[in-house]
């Protein structure tokens, strides 16, 4: 039976085996493919028929040593011809058993080639379903673990969050009980305020009449003697000139009545000067009044800012302020640099409290030319429970009035950015400017009013 030595090559399809060597069927020995043919023709253990018709098979090493002793020997002699042509007979016969043999053995050859690439393809199968159950089963036992660990998770922060909503709840109590009484004290405080604003805007009031009733009564009464002192010079400078070459005295009355009318008119100017100054105070008592209206507005606003901080409505970052009469208050604003401050929002619910403020008329550099906001951050009832430094970014829009479709409209749009390092920490204003002809232009200002629209889009 033939064996073989073969030798194996990997591939990324199939698996080739290439056999080296081949074992003879008769003396069990190995040889190369190309020294295997010329052994079989000269192998000694190769079953040969006697040629002296004894019908006995024997291997080809016994041959000549049975010659010598078959029964049949004597009639070798005579037969030694017929025996040299049985034996090339024989010879083709095992040249031609051979081929078949070589046949055969190559189909054994591939048949074993199939088998051993069929086997390495079940065992290949095989170890990768293995390694799939394996990994299954590990993935498996993994997310158990994961499971019971968010189950004990989960467990623990539902204790945690109802720990830290009693502890809330009791915070928010007390707060409320606090900016209640605090409340209480800045209506009283206000209405104080107002009270004394009342009184001193009466008294303002009244002084300013009387401010512009005597400075009529004075005007009045120097543009009188002005007028009479002129017709009187007038007169008197007639008579020095008709009577200056009569009477020496009357040139020192002259000289006299120079002095006189220097110093009327020293006093007049003094007087305009009064007027002047009389002026710059009713503008700068106009001023602090106004600055004092407006500082009542700030505290009314702040209670009313209290006040939204405990139940702040909107939290879903989004803010459209509608600011009308704009006009007049770009004119409120270049006259007494007036800030308008938003409706307070929230970033999200429990979120930070945020509130844009807007310079209409600008302000330092900006100002006359552009308008100038700024998204503040401001001390808010859930901060001890935020994460901080505070990081936010925001779209804020000036919207176009033409189209009601969100599709169709140009808005004007800036990003914001705003930031805060901690919730007592004194935030340095971010501003952003918006230049006026953007403002004025038919597509944002309608009816004398602008839409102002922030939307929050990174948060916390």
């Amino acid at each position: 039976m033939n064996g073989t030595l073969p030798s194996r090559s990997n591939d990324s399809s199939s698996t080739i085996i290439k056999y080296e060597k081949s074992s003879c069927l008769f003396c069990n020995e190995w040889f190369d493919s190309q020294t295997f043919t010329e052994h079989l023709i000269h192998c000694g253990q190769v079953l040969e028929q006697c040629p002296n018709t004894c019908k006995v098979f024997l291997p080809r090493l016994r041959m000549r040593a049975h010659l010598k002793e078959c029964p049949h020997a004597e009639h070798s002699n005579s037969s030694c011809e017929n025996l040299d042509k049985m034996a090339e007979q024989r010879i083709q016969t095992l040249e031609n058993d051979i081929n078949t043999l070589r046949t055969v053995l190559n189909e054994e050859i591939r048949q074993r080639l199939h088998l051993i690439t069929d086997l390495g393809n079940v065992r290949k199968q095989n170890q990768l379903q293995d390694e799939m159950s394996h990994s299954i089963q590990e993935s498996l036992k993994h997310l158990q673990n994961r499971l019971n660990e968010e189950n004990t998770q989960r467990c623990y922060e539902v204790e945690q969050c109802q720990q830290d909503f009693r502890y809330c709840h009791d915070i928010v109590q007390t707060l409320k009980t606090e900016l209640q009484h605090e409340i209480d004290d800045l209506e009283k405080h206000i209405n104080r305020v107002s009270l004394e604003g009342a009184r001193h805007q009466n008294l303002l009031n009244d002084n300013i009449l009387q401010l512009e009733d005597t400075v009529l009564a004075h005007e009045r009464n120097n543009r009188d003697k002005f007028i009479e002192l002129e017709n009187y010079l007038q007169t008197f400078n007639d008579d020095i000139k008709s009577k200056l070459q009569v009477n020496a005295d009357h040139n020192a009355k002259y000289a006299t009545l120079g002095l006189e009318i220097k110093s009327m008119k020293h006093i007049v100017c003094e007087t305009e000067e009064r007027c002047d100054k009389l002026e710059a105070l009713f503008t700068e008592m106009d001023r602090s009044l106004h600055h004092t209206m407006q500082l009542v507005a700030d505290m009314e606003n702040y209670l009313s800012t209290q006040q939204r901080l405990t139940s702040i409505i909107n939290t879903r970052g989004h803010l459209i302020w509608h600011i009308k009469d704009l006009s007049k208050k770009m004119d409120e604003s270049k006259k007494y640099d007036t800030i308008l401050h938003s409706a307070m929002f929230s970033n999200k619910p429990y979120g930070y409290a945020l509130r844009l403020d807007i310079y209409l008329n600008g302000k330092g550099n900006w100002k006359g030319r552009n308008m100038l906001a700024c998204l503040n951050v401001l001390p808010g009832e859930y901060d001890a429970l935020l994460t901080w430094p505070c990081r936010l970014q925001a779209n804020v829009l000036i919207r176009d009035q033409r189209y009601t479709s969100q599709s169709e409209a140009d808005d004007y749009m800036k990003l914001v950015n705003v930031r805060k390092k901690s919730d007592d920490y004194i935030q340095t204003n971010q501003f952003f400017y918006i230049p006026h002809k953007i403002l004025t232009q038919a597509q944002y200002l309608k009816n004398d009013s602008i839409y102002v629209e922030v939307r929050i889009l990174k948060t916390q």
